[in-house]
Parts: structure tokens; sequence; C-alpha cells
């Protein structure tokens, strides 16, 4: 079936033609690697290349960041478990030091005795 093509449709059939030959144009160019790149296209990217280094950069630092920090953690938690061990160890001394008869023989030197009878209450009623 033939049909009668309009002025309109040529134009946007011959468009997309030319649109078409411009976007295989550019694949060719990046497939072999030719970069024509001129003064005013370079100054017309350089903010999003400034955009996107700012943005490398952060992400840099992020990781680094990031990094310290689970060192900083780890060695935290190695302090932690080390001064917990110290304050159980500690804390068994000090039951074993304060243990009536230990403090009994310590005592013993400075002529304190343990007493064998249980201490009574001292009362006072005069005013």
């Amino acid at each position: 079936m033939n049909r009668i093509v309009t002025e309109e449709e040529q134009k946007t059939e011959q468009a997309h033609d030319k649109d078409t030959v411009k976007f295989t144009a550019k694949v060719k160019r990046l497939a072999d690697f030719d970069f024509n790149i001129n003064r005013e296209q370079l100054i017309r990217q350089g903010p999003f290349m400034a955009y996107i280094c700012l943005l490398v950069i952060l992400f840099i630092y992020n990781s680094h960041r990031s990094e310290k920090i689970i060192r900083e953690t780890d060695r935290l938690t190695r302090e932690v478990k080390d001064l917990r061990s110290e304050y159980i160890s500690a804390l068994s001394e000090l039951m074993g030091e304060s243990k009536q008869s230990t403090v009994a023989q310590k005592l013993a030197p400075f002529g304190i005795k343990e007493l064998k009878n249980p201490p009574s209450k001292i009362t006072y009623s005069g005013k």
C-alpha cells in the first residue's frame, strides 16, 4: 500500500536519521578512544568534574574515617577487657584481704587481738 509522505514526516525522518548518525559516530569515537575535546567543552564540563572530584574526596575521607573509628573501637574493646580482668583480680584480692582471719593476722603485731565473745551494747542513762 502506497501513501503520500508529507513534508513534515519527511523532515521528521531526516532529523531522526541525523540523530542516529550522530549517536553512531559518538559511539564509534568512544570505541576507538578518540576524544577530541576543545577548550569550550572542557570549560563547560568543569563544574561537573569539580563535583565528581569533590565526591571522590568525600568518599576517600569517609572510608578513612570509618577505618579509624573501627581501629579505635577495637583498641577500646581490648582495653575494656584488660580493665575488667584487672578489676576482677583486684576484687578477689580484696575479698581475700578482708577475711576475718587475714585481718587478725595483720593486726597481731600491733597487739590487737580477735574477740572471743560477741560485743556488748553500752548504755548511758545519766543526764
